[in-house]
């Protein structure tokens, strides 16, 4: 009898504290991407309102001092590592990133970087772009250029890869990709990411856009993952961190995959800096 009442009583309480566990989880991630927007804020009041660069070069996880990452950038302003990484992210196991920024030396520091769960929206607030003498620069945006600081997403919770069987690993990607691209005028269609025809971005001539039709990619959400029962954490360019489900992330564009949609409202679309 009593081992009848324990399990009723386990089979009650063990949903209660998982719901309970996730949804501490998500204050958590919450407050570390508000902080994060604390310290952009910073940043930017020391550098004419300008956002970080997302890396100086073309990322590789075999460079050295020759790159640094936006996170590597932020950190002295947001003052702990930890703020960049998701307390939901299962695919984190193994890594050591906090011991690795203060032992681990330059390379290793610059890899855990790459591994933030905020994925930046790098391709339109800071695009990086190889010139044809091969040199790479970034061009990070101002204040003043984004139209709608409060409806414009910096930063997403984000994935660095997944297995076979579809599941996460390897901890966040500190870039995603937006879902849409294009914009249909009468003249034709308007590309939003305003890459130079001559020039290369740091997904190359073609990047693949959203997949999420495959089991597999990590860019099933454009590099972004739900950690937090099917929300997204994100941070928008005026600091205000939320919770959102899918659907807002596609607002304002007619969806399809591989970048084949259109964006139908810079309005709604919360991913370029028009409004």
């Amino acid at each position: 009898m009593v081992c009848a009442i324990l399990s009723v009583l386990a089979a009650i309480l063990f949903p209660v504290i998982r719901t309970a566990t996730a949804a501490a989880r998500n204050r958590q991630c919450l407050n570390n991407f508000a902080q994060v927007g604390a310290a952009l804020a910073l940043y930017q009041g020391d550098y004419d309102d300008t956002v970080p660069p997302v890396n100086y070069r073309k990322a590789s996880t075999s460079s050295s001092e020759e790159d640094r990452s936006w996170v590597q950038t932020l950190l002295p302003y947001a003052g702990d590592f930890a703020l960049f990484q998701c307390p939901s992210d299962t695919g984190r196991l193994g890594i050591t990133e906090r011991s690795t920024v203060t032992t681990g030396g330059w390379k290793n520091y610059y890899n855990a970087s790459l591994r933030s769960n905020l994925g930046y929206n790098f391709i339109y607030l800071s695009p990086l772009i190889e010139d044809q003498a091969g040199n790479w620069n970034a061009f990070p945006a101002s204040g003043s250029q984004i139209a709608n600081e409060s409806s414009t997403i910096a930063f997403i919770d984000s994935v660095w890869d997944r297995t076979v069987s579809g599941q996460p690993y390897g901890g966040g990607s500190w870039v995603v990709v937006p879902p849409c691209r294009y914009i249909d005028t009468p003249s034709g269609a308007y590309d939003t990411f305003g890459i130079p025809g001559n020039s290369r971005s740091y997904f190359g001539f073609s990047p693949p856009g959203w997949q999420p039709s495959s089991s597999t990619s990590w860019l099933v959400y454009g590099g972004a993952w739900p950690w937090h029962r099917n929300r997204f954490t994100i941070l928008y360019a005026d600091g205000r961190a939320a919770s959102v489900n899918l659907p807002l992330l596609v607002q304002g564009c007619a969806f399809a995959p591989h970048w084949r949609g259109r964006i139908q409202s810079t309005t709604d679309y919360l991913w370029d800096l028009q409004d």
